[in-house]
C-alpha cells in the first residue's frame, strides 16, 4: 500500500464527514414531521465518508504510483486558516483575505483581478445572508463587521 496524494485527501475528507457526523447528533434531526437542524449535517456528512471510502479502495487497488507531495495540504491549511480567522476577525473579512490570497499566489490573478474578485464574492455572500436572509454572519472575538 502506496501512499499518495489523492489518499491523504481522501481520509482528511473522511475525518470531516465523521466530524459532521458526530456533531450533527448533537442537534436534533427530525423535528414536527420535518427535518431538523441536524438532518442535513447528518447526511453530507454520511454522504462524504461513503464516497470518499469509495474512492479510496478504488485508489487502493489501483496502486498508483504518484508520491506524497507537501502541496497536497495547502487546501487543508487554508481552510484551517479561514476557520481560525473567522474566530478572529470574522467570516467575512475572513473570506476577503483568503481569496485574495489565494487567487494572487496559488492562482496567479493579476493584482487588480485578485483584489476585484475577493471584494465581490465574499461581498455577495454577506448580501445574500445579512441583508436579504438576515442571518448575520459571525463577527469573530474582535466584532468587526
Amino acid at each position: 500500500m502506496k501512499v499518495n496524494v489523492k489518499k491523504v485527501v481522501l481520509v482528511g475528507l473522511m475525518l470531516v464527514g465523521l466530524y459532521w457526523v458526530i456533531e450533527s447528533l448533537k442537534l436534533e434531526l427530525w423535528v414536527r414531521r420535518g427535518p431538523g437542524g441536524g438532518f442535513l449535517p447528518l447526511l453530507a456528512g454520511a454522504l462524504c465518508i461513503l464516497f470518499s471510502l469509495i474512492i479510496l479502495l478504488k485508489e487502493w487497488k489501483a496502486e498508483a504510483d504518484t508520491s506524497f507531495s507537501l502541496k497536497a495540504l495547502i487546501p487543508m491549511g487554508a481552510l484551517l486558516g479561514v476557520l481560525v480567522s473567522s474566530y478572529l476577525i470574522g467570516v467575512f473579512l475572513s473570506l476577503i483575505i483568503f481569496v485574495f490570497l489565494w487567487l494572487f499566489f496559488f492562482e496567479k490573478f493579476s493584482l487588480k483581478n485578485s483584489i476585484s474578485v475577493a471584494i465581490i464574492w465574499p461581498s455577495v455572500l454577506y448580501s445574500v445572508f445579512v441583508i436579504w436572509l438576515q442571518a448575520p454572519l459571525p463577527k469573530g472575538l474582535l466584532g468587526l463587521l
